[in-house]
């Protein structure tokens, strides 16, 4: 009996231990919780109210949420470490989630259409990040509650029978990325998240976002700034004043008057040799002969670089459920 017991003690031990190896993120009921946990600015409508209770209400303090159950706790220590120092060095917050979301009938259905697939898979994922930053804490200890959400569905899509990920930057952070370095970072982590190796390919994709902000806005990001509701907007144009057509213009103008000017001078008869400024009677000329004493030619050539970074145009933020903007990078399958 004794030895009985002995083996469902150590069973239930082994039990213990698994789920707390596997231990799901908290998470609260939103209905229980003031204007239902939400503390941003975002207004809760009857259009975005089933998004907000749709989305899960967790401790932003955590920054890993693992929903799919994929991570062990060694694992989530190890990202949530780097985490932190990525929030401390570059003063932007970090969010990584993982989650099963599932697909509806319009994607299975649009299967046959590339394009059409890509845009329902697209909506569906980046509905799911944009909701789960904006409705929870993150980014509030920043500046236009700045900050940047890596998430991968572990949710197999019908299409591609692969798993989606992408990434989606809030606030100042999306002055930090074009197109460019988004492409970077997604292509840079594929094959770590294709072979569901997360503990490498989410460290990687935390030195390369850290690398980027760290060194600044790219140039054609230099002349955008982010507004109250987070939505990317550029900078109205400063004029310039063109100071070659000026100067051509009073160059012109000045020549004029000078034609006028002289023109009106009528007590002075215009010369038409160089013997009438002569003295006739103190000067006399014998021999008259042409010397040529030398030439020079200038010569210049006109560069065609241009050099510099590329102006802006064309980078535009998203419009969440809750009415802020975001940028995201474009999604994978892998």
């Amino acid at each position: 009996m004794k030895k009985i017991l002995k083996v469902l003690s150590i069973i239930a031990l082994l039990c213990t231990n698994t789920i707390m190896v596997y231990a799901l993120p908290t998470t609260y009921e939103r209905e229980t919780l003031e204007n239902y946990g939400v503390k941003k600015d975002w207004k809760i409508t009857e259009s975005n109210k089933q998004n907000v209770l749709n989305t899960p209400a967790v401790d932003a303090s955590e920054k890993l949420y693992d929903f799919s159950d994929v991570l062990t706790d060694e694992d989530e220590q190890t990202i949530k470490e780097r985490i932190n120092e990525f929030i401390e060095k570059t003063k932007m917050d970090m969010v990584i989630v993982l989650d099963k979301i599932p697909y509806p009938d319009k994607v299975k259905n649009s299967c046959y259409n590339e394009d059409t697939a890509d845009q329902y898979e697209d909506e569906i994922n980046e509905t799911y990040g944009s909701d789960f930053y904006d409705y929870n804490d993150f980014g509030m200890k920043f500046e236009n509650n700045s900050g940047v959400l890596l998430l991968r569905n572990t949710e197999k899509d019908p299409c591609w029978d692969a798993m989606y990920y992408d990434m989606y930057t809030f606030g100042n952070t999306q002055l930090y990325f074009n197109q460019y370095r988004y492409d970077d970072i997604l292509d840079g982590i594929f094959n770590n998240l294709k072979s569901e190796n997360y503990v490498a390919g989410f460290i990687d994709f935390i030195d390369r976002t850290e690398r980027y902000i760290l060194s600044g806005k790219p140039n054609d990001m230099n002349n955008y700034y982010v507004d109250e509701f987070g939505y990317l907007q550029q900078y109205p144009p400063v004029y310039t004043i063109p100071w070659a057509g000026s100067a051509a213009v009073a160059g012109i103008i000045t020549l004029i008057v000078m034609i006028i000017l002289i023109k009106r001078n009528k007590m002075v008869m215009k010369a038409t040799q160089a013997t009438e400024y002569l003295n006739k009677g103190s000067v006399n000329i014998s021999n008259r002969k042409d010397v040529f004493i030398h030439s020079h030619t200038s010569s210049y050539t006109v560069s065609s670089d241009s050099g510099g970074g590329g102006g802006g145009g064309g980078h535009s933020s998203h419009s969440g459920s809750s009415g802020g903007g975001h940028s995201s990078g474009g999604g994978r399958h892998g």
